[in-house]
């Protein structure tokens, strides 16, 4: 099961299902409010992990195996949310430029602020599509170096349709919650338990490669790869490279479970 984070679409994940078919049958699980208040201190994730739970009893209702979740940036956070309460429901972890709590950084903390109070923070798809595929540096940030406009703009285009402002508003709620007490032996203990593979790109200026390198640190029994080409959706234009992994960590942890 693919999980999405902020402006997230299931669509961003096409050609990650394609290189992962037909050995792997997906589904994605879209973050969205549908009708939750945003999260408090003391629910944290609650909500949205409980909403997930009901996705994954429905994915297991023929008595499959549990699935392996694949979290993506806020996605990753909820995915470490349901596997620390339903350990028994998760195969196995894959975070992607993902991260447990939020820290922003310098270059972060004017776009969130942003993304707060803009109506529609790509409410010109392709007028900003074609900016940053004019500024390299934004591009390798935020998607890939090769990839094209065309695959730029559809992600964008993709993204606003069935987005509201208030779906945003619940993402970054989510964003801003801090390090619940405990959490970090929690997090160490469930990787003993979960077979966890953490993946991030170098040039993310979304959820920088740190937020991967203190998974790490925490989580010393996981998997880590060396960081990816390209920017926090470096895999939209091209799943293959990140397919490929995908399928060497089942491999490597002999299982015939191939549902994400």
């Amino acid at each position: 099961m693919l999980i999405n984070g902020v402006y997230g679409a299931k669509e961003h994940f096409d050609s990650l299902r394609e290189a992962l078919a037909p050995d792997f049958e997906t589904s994605v699980f879209p973050f969205r409010r549908g009708g939750l208040g945003d999260p408090v201190p003391a629910t944290q994730f609650a909500p949205m992990t409980e909403r997930l739970h009901k996705a994954v009893e429905w994915s297991n209702a023929e008595g499959q195996e549990p699935p392996a979740l694949l979290g993506f940036s806020l996605g990753g956070a909820l995915a470490l949310e349901f596997a620390l309460a339903y350990p028994e429901r998760v195969s196995r972890l894959i975070l992607v430029n993902a991260f447990g709590r939020y820290v922003q950084g310098p270059i972060q903390a004017g776009p969130m602020q942003g993304l707060r109070f803009w109506r529609s923070a790509w409410s010109n798809p392709s007028f900003t599509a074609r900016l940053i595929n004019r500024m390299p540096a934004m591009k390798r940030g935020l998607f890939h170096p090769d990839a094209t406009l065309d695959s730029i703009e559809r992600g964008m285009r993709l993204a606003t349709i069935g987005m509201t402002h208030d779906d945003v508003m619940f993402q970054i709620a989510h964003l801003m919650l801090r390090e619940p007490l405990g959490y970090a032996e929690r997090l160490s203990n469930l990787a003993a338990r979960i077979p966890t593979l953490l993946v991030c790109s170098h040039h993310d200026l979304v959820v920088p490669p740190r937020h991967t390198a203190w998974l790490a640190r925490t989580m010393p029994q996981a998997k880590l790869l060396p960081p990816f080409e390209g920017g926090h959706a470096f895999f939209q234009h091209d799943g293959r490279p990140l397919a490929a992994v995908v399928r060497d960590f089942f491999a490597g942890e002999g299982t015939e479970q191939k549902a994400v």
